[in-house]
C-alpha cells in the first residue's frame, strides 16, 4: 500500500481538476465572443441614424461573406478540428491542371512549320527560327507534359510545407461543407442584431437583444473546441463506439457474442480497430449491416477484412464515420467507390453492364495498396452489393501491375455445366488440352507436355517433356471428374495411365479394367512409384544411345530429351489422396513412397513421365517435412495447379511459393445462384493468375474410355523394370489382382515381393517386408537413436520441434538452442503450427503432438 501512494498523488496532481460552482461561472466569462456579442447588442440598441445604418450594412456584409466562405470550403475558412485545406487545394487545382492540359494539346495540334519569307528578288526564302528545332521535335509533347508535372509536384510540395508550418495542427481536422441552415445560424445573428434597432420596442426588448447577442457571441467563439477538448471528445467517441459494440454486437444474442474491439483508433472521419472473436465463430463472418446499424453509418462505410498473416479469430475493421450520402448517386459506381474506397488513392474506371452482370476496372495507386491487396470482400462491402453471396459473384483478373478487372456475375455462366467433348481433348502443338471453360467463356486448358524448342527426333517429331500436376479439394468438389477427363485425354493422345487410388479403390472402382495399371492399397502405391522410377531409368539409358536432329537439320548423338513415340509413349502416374498415403509415418511404405515420387519429380520429366497428385487438405505442408517431401513440393509448384472447393476459407495458403496467387482467392461456394451444386468448379493457375473454371463432365466417362485403345509399356520397358526391382514384377502380374479389394491386394503384393526377393537372394533392395504394425504398437513405439543424426541429419522442423519439447518457448531461445537463423526458426514454427504439431499460447510455443505422429 505504501508504494502505491506516491503514484496516486502524482496522478491526482497531474490530472486537470473540474471546476464547479462560482469558479465554473467565472471561467465561462473568459470568452472574447461574449464581450463582442454583448457590445454589438448594446451598441445596436443605443445607436441611431447614420451610425446605425453603417453598422448594419457592415455587419450584413461580413455575415454574407462569412456565409459564402463557409458554404464554399477553402483555405480561408480553416478551423482547428474541422478544416483540412490541403484536400480542397488538391481538388480545386485539378480543374486548373486539366485546363492547362487542354490548352497545351490545342497548341501542340497547331502547325508550327517554318513559313517562307519573300526575298528582294520576289523569291521565297525559307526562314529558320531559333525555336523551330524545339517545335519540330517528335517527343515535344512528352517533354512538355513531364516538365508540367514536375513543376506541379514542386509547387504542391511548397504549398504543403507552407500550410504545415503556418497551421501545425491542421492534419487532425475533417474537411466538410457547411449547409445553408448551419451558416444561417452561425452568421445570421450578425446581420439581424443591428437591424433589430430599427424596430420600435420597449427598453426591456433591447436588453433581451443584448443578452441574445452575448450568448451568440460566446457560442460562436467557442466553436470549434480547443485541441484538448477535441482530444477529450475523441476519447469520449471511442468509449461510445465501444459501448455500442458491447450493446449491439457482443451481447448474448448479437451476431458475434463475447467479441471485443482492440487497438481502436479514431482519426478524423475514420475508425480503425481489430475484432477479436472469443468463440468458435470467425471474426471475418461478421456482416457489415450489423456494424452499420450499431455505429449508425451506411453499410458502404464498413469494411471488414483479414490479412493473410492474421489468425482466423481476428479481423480488421475500418469505418468511414462521416460519409457523403445525401447527394451521392448510388448508381454511379465511380462516385460510390471514390467516397467509400477501402484503398486510398484507387479509382474505379470503365463501368459497364454485361450479359451476366457488371464489369469495371480498379486502378490502384502508385504508392500504397497494391494489386495483391485487393479483396473481393472489400469491393462488395464498399459498393454495398446485395445478397449474402455477393462476394462469390465477384471474379478478379489482374491486368497489369496496377489494374484489376472486376466482373460481377449475378448469373454464373458456368452453372449449366460443360459437356465432355472428346475432340477438345486432343493435344495441340504446345501440349495443351481443353478440359472445360472459364468464367469469361474462354477454353480452360491443361498441359500434358511441354515442347523442347529446336530439338526433334529422327522422324521429325518435336521433343517434349512431361508436366507434373497438383490439385486439392474436398470430397465432392470435382477432383475425380477432372482425373477421369484427363484419363480419357491421355488415351486419346496415346499416353500410358497409371492410377493409385488412395480411397482403397472406391474413388475409381469402374476404372479398374480400363487403365494400364491401377492399385487400391497404399502399399501398392509405393510399388507403383518405384516401378515408374525404374521405367524412367531404363528410358534414360535407352535415349542416351539414340540420335536426334536440331532445328538446322544437324544429326547429333546422345539424346537427353523425350520424343513421343520414339520409341516410348508418354506416361502419367496419378496418386489420389496422396496426403492420406503419407500421413502415417509409422507405416513402412511411407518413406519409399516419398522417395519414389520425389525421384519422379526430379528426374523423369525428360523421360516423358509425369506425376499428378491429389490432396484434400489445401496445404502442401500436409505431405511431410523431410527432404523427399520438400522435393515433391518444389515439383508440384512447377506445373498444373487446380484448386477446388475446400472446407477452409484460406484456399490460396498452400505453400505454393512462386505460384502463390496474385490476389486473394475467395472460397468456392457449395451452390450456384440457381441452387445447383458447384461440382467441377475450380481455380486453374496460369502463372500467378488463377481463373475460375469448370471442368467437363460426363455421367459415364468409362463408357467412352472403353472405346479407346489402352496404351501400355513396351516389352523392353516392363522387362527392364522387372529386372530392377520386385515393383516391376507387380506390374507384370497386375491382371492377377485387378479384381481384389485393397486388403486382398496388399496381402497379395506383400507375398509377391517377399517371394521375389527370396528368389533373387540377399544382394537386392528389401522393400518393406515387415507387415503393417498394429496401431497400438506403432503409437507406443518411441525409439531414439542419437547415432542416426550423424548419418541422416534431422530437418529444421525436427530441430525446432525438439527444442520446443525441451522447454525453449520463444523464437530467440529456439534459434540459440538449434544454431539456426531467426528467419528459419520463424518459418519452421509457422509450418509446424499449420501441421498441428505446435501451438502458440501468449507468444510461447508448446508441442501438441510428436512430429512423426
Amino acid at each position: 500500500m505504501a508504494t502505491n501512494e506516491p503514484t496516486t498523488k502524482e496522478t491526482d496532481n497531474d490530472a486537470p481538476q473540474e471546476l464547479t460552482g462560482l469558479r465554473a461561472r467565472l471561467a465561462q466569462v473568459h470568452n472574447p465572443g461574449l464581450y463582442v456579442g454583448s457590445g454589438l447588442g448594446i451598441a445596436s440598441g443605443w445607436l441611431s441614424g447614420d451610425p446605425l445604418l453603417f453598422t448594419t450594412l457592415g455587419t450584413t456584409g461580413v455575415a454574407a461573406g462569412w456565409a459564402v466562405l463557409g458554404a464554399n470550403p477553402g483555405p480561408w475558412r480553416w478551423l482547428p478540428g474541422q478544416g483540412e485545406p490541403w484536400e480542397w487545394m488538391c481538388r480545386n487545382s485539378r480543374r486548373g491542371y486539366r485546363r492547362r492540359v487542354r490548352r497545351m494539346r490545342r497548341r501542340l495540334q497547331m502547325d508550327h512549320g517554318s513559313r517562307p519569307a519573300v526575298g528582294t528578288e520576289g523569291l521565297l526564302v525559307p526562314t529558320v527560327g531559333i525555336a523551330d528545332g524545339w517545335r519540330q521535335r517528335d517527343d515535344r509533347a512528352v517533354l512538355v507534359r513531364a516538365a508540367k508535372a514536375d513543376a506541379y509536384r514542386k509547387r504542391s510540395a511548397i504549398l504543403r510545407a507552407a500550410w504545415a508550418k503556418a497551421l501545425p495542427n491542421w492534419e487532425r481536422g475533417w474537411w466538410r461543407r457547411y449547409t445553408p441552415a448551419e451558416m444561417a445560424l452561425r452568421a445570421g445573428p450578425l446581420a439581424a442584431i443591428p437591424a433589430s434597432s430599427y424596430i420600435d420596442v420597449p427598453w426591456w426588448a433591447h436588453l433581451l437583444v443584448a443578452s441574445t447577442a452575448a450568448t451568440w457571441g460566446a457560442h460562436v467563439w467557442a466553436l470549434p473546441d480547443s485541441a484538448a477538448a477535441a482530444a477529450a471528445a475523441q476519447a469520449e467517441g471511442i468509449d461510445w463506439y465501444l459501448a455500442r459494440w458491447a450493446e449491439w454486437i457482443a451481447c448474448d444474442n448479437g451476431p458475434l457474442p463475447a467479441s471485443k474491439l482492440t487497438d481502436v483508433h479514431l482519426d478524423g472521419d475514420k475508425l480503425t480497430a481489430i475484432i477479436v472473436s472469443t468463440t468458435a465463430r470467425s471474426a471475418l463472418g461478421l456482416d457489415q449491416d450489423s456494424i452499420s446499424i450499431a455505429f449508425e453509418v451506411p453499410p458502404n462505410a464498413v469494411n471488414v477484412y483479414r490479412p493473410d498473416d492474421m489468425a482466423a479469430s481476428r479481423a480488421k475493421l475500418t469505418v468511414r464515420l462521416r460519409a457523403r450520402t445525401s447527394d451521392l448517386d448510388t448508381a454511379d459506381l465511380a462516385a460510390v467507390w471514390e467516397e467509400y474506397s477501402p484503398y486510398p488513392g484507387s479509382e474505379l474506371l470503365d463501368p459497364e453492364t454485361t450479359e451476366y452482370g457488371r464489369r469495371f476496372t480498379l486502378l490502384m495507386p502508385r504508392r500504397g495498396a497494391a494489386v495483391s491487396d485487393v479483396r473481393p470482400l472489400a469491393i462488395a462491402q464498399a459498393l454495398d452489393m446485395e445478397g449474402a453471396e455477393a462476394v462469390s459473384h465477384l471474379h478478379l483478373r489482374v491486368l497489369d501491375a496496377r489494374r484489376v478487372e472486376v466482373n460481377e456475375l449475378a448469373v454464373n455462366p458456368l452453372q449449366d455445366g460443360v459437356v465432355l467433348d472428346p475432340r477438345a481433348l486432343v493435344m495441340d502443338d504446345q501440349g495443351y488440352v481443353v478440359i472445360g471453360l472459364d468464367v469469361y467463356g474462354n477454353p480452360a486448358r491443361w498441359r500434358l507436355m511441354i515442347p523442347n524448342d529446336g530439338k526433334f527426333g529422327l522422324t521429325g517429331r518435336p521433343g517434349m517433356s512431361a508436366v507434373h500436376s497438383f490439385s486439392s479439394g474436398t470430397t465432392g468438389s470435382g477432383k475425380s471428374s477432372l482425373e477421369e477427363t484427363l484419363l480419357i485425354s491421355q488415351m486419346i493422345n496415346g499416353m500410358i495411365s497409371w492410377l493409385a487410388d488412395g480411397k482403397y479403390g472406391a474413388g475409381f472402382a469402374s476404372w479398374t479394367h480400363v487403365v494400364d495399371w491401377m492399385v487400391k492399397s497404399h502399399y501398392g502405391a509405393m510399388l507403383m512409384g518405384q516401378a515408374a522410377s525404374d521405367v524412367g531409368k531404363f528410358r534414360f539409358s535407352t535415349q542416351m544411345k539414340m540420335q536426334w536432329r536440331d532445328g538446322d537439320g544437324y544429326v547429333m548423338d546422345g539424346r537427353s530429351f523425350f520424343v513421343p513415340g520414339e520409341p516410348f509413349a508418354g506416361m502419367q502416374v496419378t496418386f489420389d489422396e496422396f496426403n492420406e498415403m503419407v500421413m502415417d509415418q509409422g507405416q513402412g511404405h511411407v518413406t519409399p513412397l516419398l522417395k519414389s515420387v520425389s525421384n519422379l519429380g526430379r528426374q523423369t520429366r525428360s523421360a516423358g513421365i509425369g506425376a499428378r497428385i491429389y490432396v484434400q487438405i489445401p496445404n502442401l505442408d500436409s505431405i511431410g517435412t523431410n527432404k523427399h517431401a520438400n522435393a515433391i513440393r518444389d515439383m508440384l509448384q512447377s506445373g498444373n495447379i487446380a484448386l477446388f472447393r475446400t472446407a477452409r476459407a484460406d484456399i490460396d495458403a498452400m505453400s505454393l511459393g512462386s505460384r502463390t496467387p496474385g490476389h486473394r482467392l475467395e472460397p468456392i461456394p457449395e451452390k450456384f445462384p440457381n441452387g445447383s451444386a458447384t461440382g467441377g468448379l475450380v481455380y486453374i493457375a496460369d502463372g500467378t493468375q488463377y481463373t475460375q473454371s469448370r471442368t467437363m463432365f460426363h455421367p459415364n466417362p468409362v463408357r467412352i474410355a472403353r472405346e479407346l485403345p489402352r496404351p501400355t509399356l513396351t516389352t523392353q520397358e516392363s522387362d527392364a523394370a522387372a529386372a530392377m526391382s520386385p515393383a516391376g514384377i507387380a506390374y507384370l502380374r497386375r491382371d492377377e489382382y485387378r479384381h481384389m479389394d485393397a486388403a486382398e491386394e496388399e496381402a497379395f503384393l506383400r507375398d509377391l515381393v517377399q517371394k521375389e526377393q527370396a528368389r533373387r537372394g540377399t544382394n537386392t533392395t528389401v522393400l518393406d517386408l515387415a507387415p503393417t504394425p498394429p496401431l497400438e504398437t506403432a503409437a507406443e513405439m518411441d525409439v531414439e537413436d542419437d547415432d542416426l543424426d550423424e548419418l541422416v541429419p534431422p530437418s529444421r522442423s525436427e530441430l525446432v520441434w525438439r527444442a520446443v519439447d525441451h522447454g525453449h518457448r520463444r523464437n530467440k531461445q529456439i534459434a540459440e538452442a538449434t544454431a539456426l537463423k531467426p528467419t528459419n526458426v520463424a518459418n519452421a514454427t509457422k509450418r509446424l503450427e499449420r501441421l498441428g504439431k505446435l501451438a502458440q499460447i501468449d507468444r510461447d510455443w508448446h508441442t501438441v503432438e510428436r512430429i512423426n505422429a
